[in-house]
């Protein structure tokens, strides 16, 4: 596998050592730069070419949901990481909007950490359990009635959904991997790879970050 270059951008020195001496260790992973800013991670995204930017969001001058956006609208081949502190749907939302692929809390494990930016470089969209399950069950609970509870609505209406499919598609949007849909929902992997399938084609999409975006698109969690 070659090496996942990845640049860090986050206005706290420590944070920065730390993610450095934290991923130095992972043999998959290069740190090519760090910054503090959005105009340098800008000019460092330009000349270093990064498979993967770990980028803050609340910084001074531009925000690292603005940094975001004019990277990925001048190099759109490269994948940024928010890591943040916040839990804060708007600031998920305006990260989605601006292209990110991934939206991970500081207090992340290590392991996790290096297991997100693996999954991202290899075309995934990943985001923190923790944070995405309030935004997605608090639109299941206002799409839901009491004759049919856990369906999403918006994605049954617009593609057909089925409601053991909607819920496959929401633990896909929270970032589980099939293993873990396994378990969440007590059922065969081989089960969930054919309800997975079922979704693609529903869907008119061809991937776990296609069917994620899409998802994210009925469930209104992406302004158009």
């Amino acid at each position: 596998m070659p090496l996942i270059k990845v640049i860090i951008v986050d206005d706290h020195p420590m944070i920065r050592e730390g993610l450095t001496y934290m991923l130095g260790s992972c043999p998959d992973i290069e740190i090519v730069d760090d910054c503090d800013n959005a105009e340098e991670a800008y000019r460092m995204s330009w000349q270093k070419r990064p498979d993967i930017i770990l980028m803050d969001i609340k910084m001074e001058g531009k925000n690292g949901i603005e940094a975001a956006r004019q990277i990925l609208k001048d190099m759109p081949a490269i994948k940024i990481i928010f890591l943040t502190v916040f839990e804060d749907v708007e600031f998920i939302r305006q990260s989605l909007a601006a292209g990110g692929s991934g939206y991970v809390l500081k207090h992340v494990s290590k392991d996790k950490l290096i297991e997100t930016i693996q999954r991202v470089y290899h075309g995934e969209r990943v985001f923190d359990p923790t944070v995405f399950n309030h935004i997605v069950e608090g639109y299941i609970k206002m799409s839901s009635t009491p004759e049919e509870p856990g369906e999403v609505a918006g994605v049954e209406q617009a593609v057909g959904l089925t409601p053991r499919e909607q819920e496959i598609l929401c633990h896909l949007m929270k970032g589980m991997t099939n293993k873990e849909i396994s378990a969440a929902s007590h059922l065969a992997i081989d089960t969930v790879k054919t309800h997975l399938r079922n979704i693609f084609r529903k869907m008119g999409v061809k991937s776990r970050s296609q069917a994620i975006t899409e998802g994210m698109k009925y469930l209104k969690i992406v302004s158009k």
